[in-house]
């Protein structure tokens, strides 16, 4: 009887590893554009920054900005966009000790706007995806920095 116990738990355990794993479709979102690994290509010479975004939901996305110079990372931020209450916002937590809210005004399939007028620095963030480049701009008053980036290869 034993032996005949053991059998079948090995049985049942070859049978359950045998199994296909069955892959989950990818979560799609409204800023699907964003999600993979991005390299800046105008970063000052010997710095290099990427940003990384993935969909944990359809309405909540995680984006890594960071930047290394001589094998140090000089900057690092976390940044989400999310819906909350119908509003889509972008969080970003880095430099300051809270997150920095903005307001996404505008979105598009390839492009959003995002505000906060109280900030001091940036005002407006904008990205846009046209042609495989994904460009960020921030941008106060008469300061606008863009950030070009091209995608990683897998």
């Amino acid at each position: 009887m034993r032996t005949a116990l053991i059998l079948l738990s090995s049985f049942v355990l070859l049978l359950c590893s045998c199994k296909e794993k069955v892959k989950q479709p990818p979560v799609t979102t409204e800023f699907d554009y964003l999600i993979g690994d991005w390299e800046r290509t105008n970063s000052k010479g010997g710095s290099a920054t990427s940003e990384h975004w993935r969909a944990v939901t359809s309405e909540d996305l995680r984006g890594h900005g960071y930047t290394i110079e001589d094998e140090d990372t000089v900057f690092n931020e976390r940044m989400r966009i999310y819906k909350k209450q119908e509003q889509w916002m972008l969080s970003i937590n880095g430099p300051n000790e809270n997150p920095t809210l903005f307001k996404i005004t505008q979105h598009t399939n390839s492009a959003f706007t995002a505000v906060n007028p109280d900030n001091e620095f940036p005002k407006v963030i904008t990205y846009s995806y046209f042609d495989d480049v994904l460009t960020a701009t921030i941008s106060a008053e008469d300061t606008e920095i863009p950030f070009i980036f091209w995608r990683m290869e897998d």
